[in-house]
């Protein structure tokens, strides 16, 4: 352990972020206290950017925990320009289907409003008189439908001026950087390539001829989630993890892969089986380390995330998602096995210049996935608690190990929210608070391969 140092990068959520508002919420209740309510770290010059805004949170070694060094990767300023007609195509399209269930109370309160505004129009205030002319009604029907959208107007300026600003700064950010269309194109490729180049620079930062980070750890809340993968998946892709083959940790891994129950399975994993893939995954990255990989992601871990809303966000519906799942270009935890095997492939491997290379879509054959969510209340609606995060695995793969968080009451039940308190209990670490269930996935004391 001698020297050793591990990074730590938080990715933020959706709605206007300030540089450094996540890292500052988030190290109290990522690192663990000296003493009841004191914690020890600095505030160091950030290695790994070009922000001069960012700055890198420097934990000293302690006890069984190595350096520990946290980053923040920023990207609010790349999402500008954000307008409310922005989610229009997506409201569309949710609103005329039924809904998941966390969304189910929205969905509901949406179709009363509008049913009420259809109401207001067309039967309150538009009088049809057998005396007049149909000229004469007509006119009537448009001044009325004039008259009320002028009142729609100003509730809508009203609106946007002083109620929603928490929904054009924050789900319109989902929705954008989900969306396909040219305007939101360069945009997603922009908050991409730096999520990218971030992990290339800390997997490349040398100190003393030798690798300055031995392990990377992604923390992601929120739509951060859904570019933290995008991060993890587009990166392994550019790299080569190879060993020789045949190895015993990768044969193990895929034992344990095929042992955990498929996503259109209706049981979710048993606590063996889960402990046992993720053992495996760690085993596999330490002996890809040894036999000279320069990976260094062992843990996402997920906050919140509208990502169990994906094959409504992501695709136009769960079959458009399935298709993609197959065709691999949505990865998934365990990965799925290839199709046909040649000489020497194995079921995530394929043999190349007498190595055994993982597949491009198998990242999460070595870096553990673990989800936090705050249940929502009821089950069948989704009134208290986050209506936008959700279990993973049913979309993601039954290696990412969902956690669902009944501490923290009654903070976590508030309507809405919920969604933005994963990280504001730093000095509640009980048993079933989000940030004991946090500091158990960071896992920051695991024994590092040197």
């Amino acid at each position: 352990m001698v020297n050793q140092r591990q990074a730590v990068v938080i990715v933020h959520g959706m709605g206007e972020q300030r540089p450094l508002d996540a890292l500052t919420k988030f190290i109290r209740a990522g690192l663990p206290p000296v003493s009841p309510g004191t914690w020890k770290f600095y505030s160091k010059r950030d290695v790994a950017s070009e922000s001069f805004e960012s700055r890198r949170f420097l934990a000293p070694a302690d006890g069984d925990r190595p350096q520990t060094e946290f980053f923040e990767y920023h990207w609010a300023h790349l999402m500008q320009g954000n307008r409310m007609s922005d989610m229009l195509p997506t409201f569309l399209k949710l609103i005329r289907r039924l809904p998941p269930k966390g969304l189910g109370f929205a969905w509901l309160a949406s179709w009363v409003l509008l049913g009420l505004a259809g109401w207001g129009i067309f039967v309150l205030d538009i009088p049809f008189e057998d005396e007049k002319s149909a000229v004469e009604n007509l006119l009537n029907v448009a001044f009325t439908v004039l008259g009320t959208g002028t009142f729609g107007v100003v509730l809508l300026f009203l609106a946007t001026r002083f109620g929603p600003s928490f929904i054009t700064n924050s789900f319109v950010d989902v929705v954008r950087y989900l969306d396909t269309s040219p305007r939101s194109y360069a945009v997603r490729r922009d908050i991409r390539e730096g999520m990218v180049e971030l992990l290339r620079r800390l997997h490349q930062a040398e100190i003393g001829g030798r690798p300055q980070y031995e392990r990377v750890i992604i923390v992601a809340h929120s739509l951060g989630a859904y570019i933290a993968y995008d991060g993890i998946t587009t990166f392994w892709g550019m790299t080569r993890n190879t060993l020789a083959p045949g190895s015993p940790s990768l044969l193990t891994l895929e034992a344990a892969a095929a042992a955990m129950p498929g996503r259109e399975e209706a049981r979710t994993p048993t606590p063996g089986e889960t402990t046992g893939y993720r053992e495996a995954q760690w085993g596999l990255w330490t002996d890809l380390r040894a036999q000279g990989s320069q990976w260094r992601i062992t843990d996402f871990i997920s906050c919140g995330t509208p990502m169990c809303f994906a094959e409504l966000l992501y695709t136009k519906n769960k079959g458009a998602f399935e298709a993609r799942v197959a065709r691999r270009e949505i990865v998934t935890c365990p990965p799925l096995p290839q199709e046909e095997l040649g000489p020497g492939d194995t079921p995530l491997s394929f043999r190349w210049n007498g190595k055994a290379v993982l597949n491009d879509w198998s990242p999460f054959a070595v870096v553990r996935w673990t989800n936090l969510y705050f249940p929502y209340i009821p089950s069948f609606c989704g009134f208290l608690g986050d209506w936008f995060g959700g279990p993973l695995g049913r979309l993601f793969g039954t290696g990412v190990h969902d956690v669902p968080v009944r501490g923290n009451k009654p903070w976590r039940l508030v309507p809405g929210w919920a969604h933005s308190c994963y990280f504001n209990f730093p000095n509640n670490r009980g048993d079933d608070s989000v940030t004991r269930h946090l500091a158990d996935a960071l896992d920051l004391t695991a024994t590092l391969p040197d």
